[in-house]
């Protein structure tokens, strides 16, 4: 019986989320002269966020986090999506060039950092089409080149999400991914990310995310 008790302990302690096992990373590096503020947010708990001191355009910092943790290091404490530097502690000590937008020390974090840069560039936000001219059917003819050009961007930046995704399956890049672009593309999108089957989807970021 004893036997039998020991074993099935055994057994829920295996089945614990990984996201319980705890690792420390000390992260570093160089800043912008002109940078004031700097924040680390772990698994976007911006409630707790943690204002890292600089000194001379440098910074370190040490933290103790779940191991599958995303640590976000920006000058604010909101736009995901616009942060370059999210960390995955896959190691003990990483490295960044905040004048090169470089990760040194974290594979993880550099492979996540790339699939977030695909994803952007494909971004239709921000374009537009200008018009030099006072006729109104030039300024009728920009604007349906424009949006025409809009929605071929659009769905290649889906494409892409799509993409990325598939390659990374077997991580936790997927999270941040549809965390960061779940209310930014169409309804049929996003029952696609919601009948994705995987141990990234059990990751605690995606908990934040209001299905409506």
């Amino acid at each position: 019986m004893k036997r039998i008790l020991f074993l099935l302990a055994a057994f829920f302690l295996l089945a614990l989320p990984s996201c319980a096992k705890k690792v420390t990373v000390t992260i570093d590096g160089t800043l912008s002269p002109t940078q004031t503020s700097l924040y680390l947010i772990v698994n976007e708990d911006t409630a707790h966020a943690q204002r890292v001191q600089i000194q001379d355009a440098r910074f370190s910092v040490t933290v103790t986090v779940d191991r599958n943790a995303f640590i976000r290091l920006h000058d604010y404490k909101d736009w995901p999506e616009r942060s370059v530097f999210v960390l995955i502690p896959d190691s003990r000590h990483i490295t960044i060039d905040w004048r090169n937008g470089t990760i040194e020390g974290s594979p993880m974090s550099s492979k996540l950092q790339g699939a977030m840069r695909e994803v952007s560039e494909a971004n239709p936000e921000g374009f537009h089409i200008d018009v030099f001219s006072d006729n109104p059917e030039d300024w009728a003819s920009a604007r349906e080149s424009e949006q025409r050009i809009r929605q071929m961007m659009q769905q290649k930046q889906l494409e892409t999400i799509q993409r990325v995704i598939q390659e990374n399956k077997g991580n936790y890049i997927p999270a941040w991914i549809v965390f960061c672009y779940y209310k930014k593309v169409d309804e049929p999108f996003r029952h696609m990310f919601d009948s994705y089957r995987g141990k990234w989807t059990k990751h605690p970021i995606l908990k934040l995310l209001k299905r409506e």
